[in-house]
């Protein structure tokens, strides 16, 4: 829906609250739920005392589970939830005390244990055994640390929960935070703290949060490193492994804990599980602090703070401090301002300052500090180059349009309007899945303020009606005397001196200008009006179908040279709901390139247009995205079917009559050119996504720096032509789902052809994207990241397997997945330390090959990280050739449910079909046919499938095709081209290392004459040379208790024999070199990709015969 939003960050007030709980959760806090007389004793079946809940909860009455709140004899509140529907089991534990409570000198110290607990209990000492036990049963866990709030969930299959249940509990009940994981779990801390140094959304968080009142908790710095926590304590004599047995045992109690749990299992039995694992976590009484005043006092307020960004970008934001608000959670005020500032409706604030060319978007909400008595209402407008140098006129227009809004007084209808959305939505109450749910639950639990029968409603029901005057109460907090101002720029007019701890960000605080911080009683308001009634409310919500019986396959309706119609009837879900997608294909297209720009150009412009027109569809709870993807114009819509065809036709009707403005074109130019000169700073791993998709596909060209110079030689004249020519010739396929009829479905469609009205584009002449088919061999593409300031670098191996058609070696994959990914996770993140981010997946190519993917990202050398790997590869394979046959069946019986497991909405449904009809194979039976080729599996297949492709050592060069992405830290050492044609990758792998660790300077010649001589005992002639790097190599090699990195390189060197690889072409011609081992060293992708073969486009696997005549 809103393309530009991805580019240049959407909502800074969203981002704020997700940010405040550092891993993207936002969860909250508060005692036990109130009205302690309806809570009853009860026994569980195991004689385990707990009391219940008794009265009613407010619930959809489109929920059909069954939920029960209980609290066990230690405080202890939970909710049980018995959902007979449920594929999978989730739980979720929040612990209301989080980064506020770290000591002032151990700044982290909630984050670092969060990550202890991982680490063995009692019961389960095993490291790796809570993480690879949820793995190994199709589960996901996490944990996060907010301000006052630690946070663990997990899911997994519903025959596993009860042991997974059980791991959980042990966290709180018995941990042994073993001193001995003190020192890696540090450095993951460390590495997650460097992976948030780069990012724009943590450093604005940071510079909200860090440059508050100095002496409120609030202000600490939240993730921890290094510095603050391990050479911290060091400095003050302290044992980090004391500190942090000491934090636990100080605030971990189980008075402040809440934990929601849900399964198919049967109330009594979650019940049963909660009680009987979670009574015996210690009560130590109400340990969370109580927190005194606002971090925005009155030295914070009436202030600017300008900081330097590293991207290119513009922003300011409007904080203003209020009282906590929670104890409104029904009232919904918040909403009804938020909204207001928030919309592109004619005479809002967005709309005029769009008009000026000042800002693209303003967005508004209170950032919750999750309940720890203080709110902060943001409002956040993303400016224009031309903006920020207007920003004082910015400032005095926002508080134009809050003092329009209030002198016309509170507009009860507008708020009425807010309530019976939310209202609709709770009545046709869409299940979520079950880790959302317990995550959820985890949050209405937690609120102090919320009453227990609203539990399961809170966050989702508004009083029908509201106070005007509390209304008006709330715009009083929004004064010019009440806020601070936060710009944010590459460069200001004023010298940023200041620099921010650990972030390093560079920063200047002022006083406001006088006429900022004043009173707002003469303002000129004329230029705003409030908004109109909302016709996309929906009305009638009536089922056009009801059908039990509906067919689990969509039906073609239509299929011309024009236009592929499907529709999918809703058969299970039976609420007014629909979803509506539509992929209009482009005339043949001479100029990829180009026309490539200029699409993403066409959609941000049409974007900012179709925002003051559908501001009220967004209000009124409907989802609609319109993107320009390989050259295509998406269109996704859903929500509530009754206004859906209208929202379709507005739609269209403003792109085929679309004209495009000079305004928009000059500001909107610059805005993605500064989108594009930001894709520098993207994470090793993104980035390395991008040359995949360079390598993988044709035509495909780079999204960055040839763009950019692409859209520099767009025109205003170009891009109108572009507009102009959109749909002289198209080709539309379209899926109509939910609750519609097959006749809605074809009136939707008529319209929309109507509308569009473009000549028939014949098949010859639709664009088509080819996968590449990369002739077996090994290759190698190494580089340097774009930002010179990024710390970590990357590695990803791509290993190339069978065809993803053939099932039988896709399941094997597919089933080997889980495994790869948690033992990777264990070696190379948790005990070796490489990086935060480490993983193993499967992807598959359409009518392509499946490829498996191993991933590191860190501060450490990728090719070292590429030798890790190989390491890991070589190992696992004696964990796969012992697996049991009892684990191999449990590993088939958890992926054929994850397989088949169904969609929660009419809208997951109508992705997942999808996403089989514009895959080209309309293959709706595929997953009923991936579980049966999955039963039909050996033990012995998983070997035969690792060995033909994936063990190098087994497979034949005619199989092994491989791939390796290295990105080198610009802060780092990195090899050129001609090193990595003349030295082994152990030799540049062990400079690298020696160099990252301070050691030793020497030569890759004279490391791989050091490295021979180790080998082959003829050390004498060297040891006594102070010239030559072989003595401190020598005693590295003889150290054998070193932990450095360098060892672990340096026995490789040693150790380990050399393999040539094979290759089926040669590749010199287009002056391609090859490493001593027979990798070529990929450099030009247009070259190599035109020496590959393309796969043929994916083949129908279903006759396309459409129901009804042309």
């Amino acid at each position: 829906m809103r393309s530009i939003r991805t580019l240049i960050a959407r909502h800074f007030y969203l981002l704020i609250a997700i940010l405040s709980v550092v891993v993207a959760l936002l969860v909250a806090k508060g005692t036990a739920p109130r009205d302690t007389r309806a809570f009853q004793k009860r026994l569980t079946e195991s004689n385990f005392p707990y009391d219940e809940y008794t009265s009613l909860m407010e619930q959809s009455p489109n929920d059909r589970r069954h939920h029960r709140l209980i609290r066990l004899p230690n405080g202890l509140i939970a909710l049980c939830t018995h959902d007979p529907l449920a594929e999978k089991s989730a739980a979720a534990v929040a612990v209301n005390v989080g980064s506020m409570v770290d000591p002032p000198n151990l700044q982290g110290m909630a984050h670092f244990l969060e990550h202890m607990l991982f680490m063995g209990s009692d019961k389960y000492p095993n490291e790796n055994d809570y993480a690879s036990y949820i793995s190994n049963h199709s589960g996901n866990y996490n944990a996060a640390t907010a301000k006052d709030i630690t946070y663990y969930y997990f899911s997994i299959d519903n025959n596993a929960f009860e042991s997974a249940l059980d791991r959980l509990s042990w966290f709180f009940r018995e941990p042994l935070l073993k001193p001995e994981c003190v020192d890696k779990e540090v450095h993951a801390v460390d590495s997650e703290f460097k992976g948030t140094l780069r990012n724009p959304m943590f450093r604005r968080f940071q510079i909200s949060s860090m440059l508050s009142n100095p002496s409120h908790p609030y202000s600490k710095f939240n993730v921890g490193s290094l510095e603050t926590l391990k050479n911290y304590a060091a400095k003050m004599n302290l044992s980090l492994a004391d500190e942090v047995r000491k934090f636990y045992n100080t605030y971990y109690s189980a008075s402040i804990m809440k934990l929601s749990v849900v399964g198919n299992h049967s109330l009594d039995q979650l019940t049963e599980w909660a009680v009987s694992k979670f009574s015996a976590v210690e009560d130590k009484g109400n340990t969370r602090p109580q927190y005194d005043g606002h971090p925005l006092g009155k030295t914070e307020l009436g202030k600017v703070i300008f900081h330097e960004t590293m991207e290119d970008r513009h922003d300011m934001s409007l904080e203003f401090a209020i009282p906590n608000m929670q104890f409104q959670y029904r009232r919904g005020i918040s909403l009804y301002i938020s909204a207001l500032l928030s919309v592109d409706s004619p005479g809002s604030i967005l709309s005029y300052l769009k008009e000026k060319g000042w800002a693209t978007d303003v967005g508004a909400d209170i950032q919750d500090i999750i309940f720890s008595g203080f709110d902060t209402f943001i409002i956040h407008v993303e400016l224009t180059l031309d903006g920020m140098k207007h920003y004082k006129d910015v400032v005095r227009s926002i508080f134009a349009y809050l003092r329009m809004l209030k002198d016309i007084g509170p507009q009860v209808w507008f708020y009425e309007e807010l309530a019976r959305v939310k209202r609709l939505d709770f009545q046709f109450y869409k299940r979520p899945d079950e880790l959302r749910w317990a995550s959820n639950m985890a949050f209405s639990l937690s609120n102090a303020h919320a009453l227990p029968e609203h539990i399961l409603s809170q966050s989702d029901v508004l009083d029908d009606t509201v106070d005007p005057q509390e209304i008006a109460e709330f715009l009083e907090y929004l004064q010019p005397t009440k806020y601070r101002l936060i710009l944010g720029a590459q460069k200001h007019t004023v010298k940023c001196n200041n620099r921010l701890p650990h972030y390093n960000i560079l920063y200047h605080v002022e006083p406001l200008d006088p006429a900022l911080a004043s009173e707002y009683a003469h303002v000129d308001t004329s230029a705003f009006a409030f908004q109109k009634p909302n016709i996309f409310i929906p009305e009638n919500l009536k089922m056009s179908t009801n059908a039990s019986n509906a067919d689990d396959k969509p039906a073609l309706l239509r299929l011309t040279n024009e236009i592929e119609l499907w529709y999918k009837e809703d058969g299970q879900f039976h609420t007014p709901h629909g979803s509506v997608y539509l992929r209009i294909e482009p005339r043949h297209i001479d100029n990829i390139p180009q026309e490539h720009v200029l699409g993403k150009l066409f959609s941000i412009c049409l974007e900012s247009v179709l925002e003051k027109e559908l501001y009220g569809a967004v209000i009124a709870g409907m989802k609609y995205s319109i993107s320009v993807e390989e050259l295509a114009i998406y269109i996704q819509l859903g929500g509530f079917n009754d206004k859906l065809p209208l929202l379709l036709s507005t739609i269209l009707e403003r792109i085929a009559n679309f004209k495009l403005s000079r305004r928009d074109y000059d500001v909107y130019t610059v805005e993605l050119k500064k989108a594009y000169s930001n894709y520098h700073l993207l994470s090793a791993l993104k980035s390395i996504a991008q040359y995949e998709d360079q390598l993988s596909f044709l035509p495909r060209y780079h999204y960055t720096a040839e763009e950019y110079e692409l859209l520099n030689n767009v025109t205003f004249e170009k891009a109108e032509q572009y507009t102009e020519n959109l749909f002289k010739q198209t080709f539309v396929r379209m899926l109509v789902a939910g609750q519609f009829t097959e006749s809605d479905a074809l009136d939707i469609s008529g319209k929309a052809q109507k509308i569009i009205s473009s000549k028939q584009l014949s098949t010859d002449r639709v664009y088509n994207i080819y996968a590449v088919d990369v002739a077996p061999g090994y290759y190698m593409f190494s580089t340097q990241h774009t930002d010179k300031d990024a710390l970590n670098g990357g590695i990803v191996t791509n290993i190339y397997c069978g065809s993803s058609d053939d099932l039988r070696e896709t399941m094997v994959l597919k089933l080997l997945k889980p495994l790869l990914h948690s033992q990777i996770f264990d070696q190379l993140r948790t005990k070796e330390q490489l990086g935060y981010v480490v993983y193993a997946k499967l992807a598959t190519i359409n009518s392509g090959r499946s490829i498996l993917s191993f991933a590191v990202q860190g501060e450490h050398n990728p090719l070292f990280a590429k030798l890790r790997i190989d390491q890991f590869i070589g190992n696992i394979r004696t964990q796969i050739a012992e697996m049991t046959v009892d684990d191999f069946q449990t590993r088939i019986s958890a992926l054929s449910r994850l397989i088949l497991e169904k969609p929660k909405s009419i809208a997951g449904e109508a992705g997942n079909v999808w996403g089989d009809i514009i895959s080209g194979k309309y293959d709706f039976g595929r997953k009923q046919k991936q579980v049966d080729a999955l039963h039909q599996l050996e033990l012995g297949d998983l070997l035969d499938v690792w060995d033909k492709y994936v063990n190098p050592e087994t497979a034949v060069d005619s199989n092994y095709t491989r791939v390796d992405y290295l990105l080198w830290s610009q802060k780092a050492w990195m090899p050129t081209d001609k090193e990595l044609a003349l030295y082994s990758e152990n030799t540049i792998s062990l400079q690298g290392c020696l160099l990252s660790d301070g050691l030793v300077k020497g030569s890759l010649s004279e490391i791989s004459s050091a490295t021979d001589a180790i080998a082959s005992n003829s050390t004498d002639a060297h040891t006594n040379n102070k010239d030559s790097v072989l003595p401190v190599i020598f005693l590295l090699y003889k150290d054998a208790g070193s932990p450095l990195k360098s060892k672990v390189a340096l026995d490789m060197a040693v150790g380990q024999q050399s393999r040539h690889y094979g290759s089926t072409a040669d590749y010199s011609g287009i002056d391609m070199q090859r490493t001593p081992e027979g990798k070529w060293i990929v450099r030009n992708f247009s070259e190599f990709k035109a020496t590959q073969e393309l796969f043929e486009l994916p083949v129908p696997v279903t006759k396309l015969k459409p129901k009804h005549a042309n």
